[in-house]
């Protein structure tokens, strides 16, 4: 009840990743604190909820998920919420954000999951494996690092999605050429991609992949 009048910090942690780490109940939500930004919210995860929301046609039939930069796990939450359970692949490099990941999960009783602890950009360059719905959710404080918008990094998010699947990606603006720089990077191998905007964040979602055939790394 106390966390419906202010955040209840229920752990804290040091991790060599990602420094101080305190994870906060709010509104009967999980909330999670690391390098002076909020991630995850729970099922009001609004980079989440943008992504379920524009694509709520599409996500009946999707069966697999891949979440790079899982958090808290949020968007598991949101599909749950809403009566999604596909599988699941959390990809995230911080074993102890992982780890909370894991405990709040279990208590949701969330079916098909599958946990990575790996960065994101080691996990692209080995997959092997095709998903309905990429979810790129990766910062390095409230900044996104370089490579989440680099053309080889983004080709081979595009030649893993099954045919008809769909790329989300969660960036925050806090430069505006830096932002314009990302958005033509990502167009060239996303054309079509839809923007929905709240305050500083960008959720940018791609129109449905034509892409067929074996991976390839590209091109």
């Amino acid at each position: 009840m106390l966390s419906y009048l202010q955040p209840v910090l229920l752990k804290e942690s040091v991790s060599d990743i990602s420094g101080y780490l305190g994870l906060f109940l709010y509104r009967n939500r999980f909330q999670l604190l690391t390098h002076g930004a909020l991630y995850s919210d729970g099922d009001h995860y609004f980079p989440a909820v943008a992504v379920a929301g524009h694509l709520r046609e599409f996500l009946p039939a999707t069966k697999s998920v891949l979440v790079l930069g899982a958090g808290l796990g949020s968007i598991v939450q949101v599909m749950l919420a809403r009566g999604y359970a596909p599988r699941f692949t959390l990809v995230e490099k911080d074993k102890t954000v992982l780890g909370w990941a894991r405990e709040i999960l279990d208590k949701a009783d969330a079916p098909k999951l599958e946990h990575v602890c790996l960065d994101a950009q080691s996990f692209m360059a080995q997959n092997e494996r095709r998903y309905d719905l990429i979810f790129v959710d990766v910062f390095q404080g409230r900044g996104v690092p370089d490579f989440v918008t680099a053309p080889s990094f983004l080709m081979q998010c595009r030649d893993s999605l099954s045919p008809g699947g769909h790329l989300a990606l969660n960036y925050i603006e806090v430069d505006q050429p830096k932002w314009d720089k990302a958005l033509e990077l990502v167009a060239r191998v996303f054309p079509g991609c839809r923007i929905v905007s709240k305050d500083d964040n960008r959720i940018l979602i791609s129109p449905p992949s034509a892409t067929v055939g074996n991976l390839d790394g590209g091109g």
